[in-house]
């Protein structure tokens, strides 16, 4: 071995070699000492290495969880500690409710109650069937020029016109919401309306035609309503002292003929009519079900009758009449041609390419007369219920509101393939059933209210035992998951964690034998110069 031209004996060789080994070894286990670790680079132990890094990557994703779920449990404790706090508002309002009944009995005037006048109006009419995207509608509350179409159908407005002297701005046919109509003498006046997409040139497997009526007299056959002529079309019309719903197709494999359903009406009397066809692909839920011709009277369904179940609202030719037949007019007992004057006052004629449902038609029913009402309230039981929506809107975590009907949905696991989704209530007084005109003078009402607000306190209990079963498992899955980090983090340090005692010790042995080394080569050196010199 040379070393810058200088020849080293054998031993000498030996020794350098064996302290530059103890050095090496020395430098490793410091380094183990001073990072803790064995095995600190895939170069040391390959398998170990990477077994631990992979072992730490999915400790590290249950950890991220671990946090979600953790910030998932105070979102539940924030749910049921509103909960105790609704249960006890309600409560507090059955206390007040009873105290109120009590006083009522005993016929004393309770100081907390005053006396308001509500208005427990509907929405108008109008704006109901507007609420509804009517396709075509005709309020009928014009006092001059052209009926407007305030529909919206896709083809755009269908305007009509009245004929033979038809009066605008007649006496309106209800209160609420009241506007004109337009009336009919029954000898020559009739509305015309044109041939359109929306209501006969194209087929639609829906349709609602409704409309309010006042008939000056039942006698005779009076069209309220028509479309179509002599091979397919619908009309309502009056026929001695009965509304009847009819409908016909000719053409096709799947015919309906001659549909009959009526319901007996009166002179001088305000009527909210309408049928609904519901065939091909109609909603289950329209009104009169699924494949069915259906008729309403005031939102009371007088009689249906099955369709085919391909049935389709047929197209047609025929011109459409409100107040008259235009030109042909479908009747229960056959066809006919133009005439049978309405004798009485129309508005709101709206037709809808869809089913509507006996619930909307009922609503709309009931749309036509205000109810202004005199009620009795109790000051402290409103500013119950009231706090009761404050306690429900601040019973939030992070945004996440379990009281007011959303969900929370806790990951357990880095595949998602186990999750925990607590579903929210509405437990608002309106959730509830608790905002209602509650009238603290009659004993009907409170009676009413305290079953509304038993009812209340059960699904409120009901829930609260459902977020204490969702809390106790969020709270083991805490634990479980803590304790499996702990696990797989152990088992990543087995693999590459060094024994510190043992490296102590190694150094120990390490430095002594350098130390051996170090007087060991000086031993050779002196030797190594004494036989130089003897030459």
């Amino acid at each position: 071995m040379a070393i810058n031209n200088i020849v080293l004996s054998a031993a000498l060789r030996s020794t350098v070699s064996s302290i530059v080994s103890t050095q090496r070894t020395i430098d490793v286990v410091t380094e183990r000492l001073a990072s803790g670790l064995e095995v600190n680079s895939a170069i040391d132990q390959p398998d170990n290495f990477f077994t631990s890094k992979s072992l730490r990557n999915v400790a590290d994703d249950h950890s991220r969880l671990l946090d979600g779920i953790r910030q998932n449990i105070r979102a539940v404790q924030e749910a049921l500690h509103g909960t105790e706090a609704v249960n006890r508002l309600i409560d507090q309002g059955e206390a007040i409710v009873l105290e109120s009944q009590a006083a009522l009995e005993a016929g004393i005037v309770d100081p907390a109650i005053f006396e308001k006048v509500v208005d427990v109006s509907p929405q108008p009419l109008s704006t109901q069937i507007l609420a509804q995207a009517p396709d075509v509608y005709y309020r009928l509350n014009e006092t001059a020029g052209p009926i407007i179409d305030s529909g919206s159908g896709a083809a755009g407005p269908v305007n009509a016109n009245r004929q033979g002297g038809a009066a605008a701005g007649a006496a309106a046919l209800y209160s609420n919401g009241a506007a004109p109509s337009v009336n009919f003498d029954g000898v020559n006046d009739r509305i015309a309306v044109s041939d359109s997409i929306m209501i006969n040139t194209a087929t639609t497997p829906a349709r609602t035609v409704e409309l309010v009526f006042n008939a000056d007299t039942t006698a005779g056959r009076q069209v309220l309503y028509e479309e179509g002529a002599g091979v397919n079309g619908l009309t309502i019309y009056i026929d001695n002292g009965s509304i009847y719903f009819t409908a016909e197709d000719d053409q096709g494999a799947n015919r309906y003929a001659d549909i009959n359903i009526n319901a007996p009406i009166v002179a001088g009397q305000t009527y909210h009519a309408a049928f609904v066809f519901n065939g091909a692909g109609g909603p289950a839920n329209g009104g009169g079900g699924a494949n069915t011709f259906a008729g309403y009277l005031d939102g009371a369904q007088v009689g249906s009758v099955g369709l085919a179940g391909d049935a389709l609202f047929p197209s047609h030719s025929g011109n459409i009449g409100i107040g008259a037949a235009v030109d042909g007019v479908q009747f229960h007992d056959g066809e006919a041609g133009a005439g049978f004057r309405f004798d009485g006052r129309i508005s709101d004629v709206a037709i809808h390419n869809q089913a509507l449902s006996t619930t909307i038609l009922a609503s709309h029913a009931n749309a036509l007369n205000s109810t202004t009402s005199t009620l009795f309230l109790n000051r402290d039981y409103e500013n119950v219920i009231i706090e009761l929506d404050q306690i429900v809107v601040d019973a939030n975590y992070r945004g996440t509101n379990l009281l007011l009907n959303e969900d929370l949905t806790t990951v357990f696991n880095p595949n998602q393939t186990s999750v925990l989704v607590t579903e929210g209530e509405d437990f608002s007084a309106r959730g509830l059933g608790l905002i209602k005109h509650n009238n603290f003078n009659d004993a009907n009402d409170l009676e009413d209210i305290l079953e509304t607000l038993r009812e209340a306190r059960g699904t409120v209990r009901s829930f609260g035992t459902t977020l204490v079963t969702d809390l106790s498992i969020l709270q083991t899955r805490d634990d479980f998951t803590r304790e499996h980090i702990n696990t797989l983090e152990s088992g990543a340090d087995d693999l590459t964690l060094a024994d510190l005692n043992k490296e102590g010790a190694n150094l120990l042995a390490l430095n002594t034998r350098l130390s051996l080394g170090v007087t060991a080569l000086g031993l050779a050196g002196q030797s190594q110069q004494s036989t130089i010199r003897l030459f």
